[in-house]
């Protein structure tokens, strides 16, 4: 079962040993220290290791850093629990280089990847952890921080759960805007932290400053677990969570039609023709640049109409309208 949990090493062996395992790949090892023949097993890519639960192993700051480097090469471990370790900001520095690497890896080893995959037809093409579990430690903002790093940077991780950290707006802040530049990570926990407010997390999905900005903000993030509480907040947040959901091109053309809706509102509060509605996109199209509706028509209203010999207006080319662009 994908439940079952073994806590001594005979037990596993025994279980290694048995030919009727057929899900031996899906089995969840639990050590019960960090000992050297667990390392040596995941630095030399041992199979059967898909998911290791650490928690409440006080492996500390020294510990975790030990164990990140032996994963280094690793291609399987696919989730790692490292809840209640007393892991601080010296070992989310160790969490985040690890975190890095794979990205880096992932994107520029395609070539030693595809040997592998060739080798062994049960290795994803996409090796790295997937869920990382950092509930119940000291990160703080700063141990944070170095997480949010290197979230831009990898794009492999789908679960990160950084439940009872100590997180404050400031580390929240720093997570929100890193978000921005990842399009993987699905899943995040944060309950039983310091922060108040979650506008930092709802800029991150629907930045409204600009066009560019929507296009820009985070379209993959889909669940956030969080405590009670944010009611008004929490709304809005979950509101932009379902869109999230509709898929990631989906969510994009939904939240620029929202933008635009509402700043076309605006428009037509100051007497803007509907029959200019095209050419404002086409100006969009033309200029190679989504600087937002409002700005364009604002800074650029010469380019909207010509007057007539009538006193009346006159609307600009309509061929010049690209809506795909958007």
């Amino acid at each position: 079962p994908n439940h079952t949990r073994l806590s001594c090493y005979p037990l596993f062996t025994l279980l290694l040993r048995d030919g009727r395992m057929k899900r031996l790949r899906r089995v969840i090892y639990t050590p019960t220290n960090l000992n050297q023949n667990l390392l040596h097993r995941l630095q030399n890519n041992d199979t059967t290791l898909i998911r290791i639960i650490f928690s409440c192993r006080n492996l500390g700051n020294t510990g975790v850093t030990t164990l990140m480097r032996s994963l280094e090469g690793n291609a399987h471990l696919s989730a790692l629990d490292l809840s209640s370790n007393r892991i601080e900001t010296a070992g989310a520095l160790s969490i985040a280089s690890l975190l890095i690497y794979q990205g880096r890896s992932n994107c520029c080893d395609s070539d030693s990847i595809m040997s592998a995959i060739t080798n062994n037809p049960t290795i994803s093409s996409s090796r790295g952890i997937r869920t990382l579990i950092l509930g119940d430690n000291n990160l703080h903002d700063d141990g944070v921080n170095a997480i949010a790093y290197a979230l831009e940077t990898n794009q492999l991780l789908e679960s990160l759960m950084l439940d009872d950290n100590c997180i404050g707006a400031r580390g929240l802040t720093v997570l929100a805007n890193s978000l921005r530049k990842n399009y993987k990570l699905e899943r995040l926990h944060l309950k039983h932290n310091s922060f108040q407010s979650l506008a930092p997390l709802i800029a991150c999905l629907f930045n409204k400053s600009s066009l560019d900005d929507v296009v820009e903000s985070n379209h993959s993030l889909k669940h956030i677990f969080l405590d009670c509480g944010y009611s008004y907040e929490s709304s809005e947040l979950e509101a932009l969570l379902k869109i999230n959901r509709l898929g990631r091109m989906e969510a994009r053309r939904t939240k620029v039609a929202l933008y635009l809706e509402e700043d076309l509102g605006r428009l037509f509060e100051m007497g803007m023709d509907a029959r200019l509605c095209p050419e404002v996109l086409g100006i969009l199209a033309q200029s190679g640049s989504l600087n937002g509706v409002f700005g364009v028509v604002k800074n650029l209203p010469w380019a909207l109409f010509t007057q007539c010999d009538d006193g009346g207006l006159d609307l600009c080319d309509e061929d010049c309208m690209e809506v795909e662009y958007l």
